[in-house]
């Protein structure tokens, strides 16, 4: 079973649902239907992503794996962190992929100079505060996904631009291109203006999958990118130095599983080590070596991520092909 939403009917469902009882009872073979389903038992989950090609990529492989494991996964798709924060709360969906520093600043509302020198520990004070949150973070993946910003290589010989505080001097004669949540969250825009100056002469506010697109289409100078971005690597684009080392401000990036206390705590032993460790041999594979590839055939291939997610678990011994 795939993650895609299911589209059996009521009736249909009820006619399925009616004909495996019968068949159970006839067979009375309990334990059969264990091994058939999986230590998941066929518990509901529900995954959503924050709608960009990384995102949609981390919360396919998630639910492919739980549906390995006899869960029964579904992704849906939500536009923020805020929202995505939110639904975890409140019960709309069970789980997420999230960034270990737009945890702290974001969500937490933490000094960023606060967090500790190390990515382990800067993890373990998230995970302790979405305790009290109901919320329980599972340990992150090895790859770092920092936030950076990229400006043309014309951008950056025409007005001699290095590092970020160059890019202030130079940023009213220069167009931006990032995502709605960047220009007002803690550790985007607001924080390149106040910190460096930068004041950008115009900004084109794009979807955050369409984020290099203004670049492409010579409408934009500069652009909000991100440390596992391919397109960095595809155009003629400089990565600006943080001179200050105020804009990353030694946050980690990682990315790792919030989810529902709540939904953890009606699982059964069984279920919720099954779901544990479905995630966490997901993560260990999702290296920067690794998701970056995956990215590429998403943005440039326009490969469908559900095809790439399931055939990243496969290569990696995950799920079966």
């Amino acid at each position: 079973m795939t993650p895609r939403l299911r589209r059996l009917t009521a009736a249909a469902l009820a006619v399925l649902l009616a004909t495996a009882a019968l068949a159970a009872a006839g067979c009375g073979d309990d334990e059969g239907d264990d091994e058939a389903t999986g230590a998941g038992g066929g518990a509901a989950v529900t995954i959503a992503d924050k709608g960009f090609a990384e995102s949609f990529i981390v919360a396919q492989a998630y639910a492919q794996a739980l549906d390995g494991q006899g869960f029964d996964a579904d992704v849906t798709s939500l536009a923020s962190t805020e929202i995505a924060d939110r639904a975890v709360r409140d019960g709309e969906i069970d789980a997420y992929p999230e960034y270990v520093g737009t945890a702290w600043q974001t969500v937490l509302g933490l000094d960023a100079a606060a967090a500790p020198a190390t990515r382990e520990a800067q993890f373990q004070q998230v995970a302790e505060r979405y305790t009290g949150r109901g919320l329980t973070a599972l340990p992150p993946a090895p790859f770092n996904n920092g936030n950076a910003v990229a400006c043309t290589q014309e951008a950056v010989d025409a007005n001699d631009i290095t590092t970020l505080s160059d890019l202030g001097r130079a940023s009213s004669k220069l167009v931006y291109s990032a995502n709605a949540e960047h220009l007002t969250r803690a550790d985007g825009l607001p924080l390149l203006k106040r910190e460096y100056g930068i004041d950008f002469k115009d900004v084109k506010t794009v979807d955050i999958s369409l984020r290099y697109k203004p670049i492409e289409d010579g409408q934009a100078d500069c652009v909000y990118a991100f440390g596992t971005d391919p397109k960095l690597g595809q155009l003629d684009l400089v990565l600006i130095e943080d001179d200050k080392g105020t804009y990353s401000a030694g946050l980690s990036y990682q990315t790792f599983p919030v989810v529902s206390s709540a939904f953890l705590e009606g699982l059964s032993a069984e279920q919720r080590t099954a779901f544990e460790d479905t995630l966490g041999r997901v993560n260990a594979a999702l290296t920067q070596e690794a998701i970056i590839p995956l990215i590429s055939r998403v943005e440039f291939d326009q490969e469908d991520p559900e095809v790439i997610a399931g055939e990243f678990l496969s290569e990696a011994g995950i799920t079966e092909g």
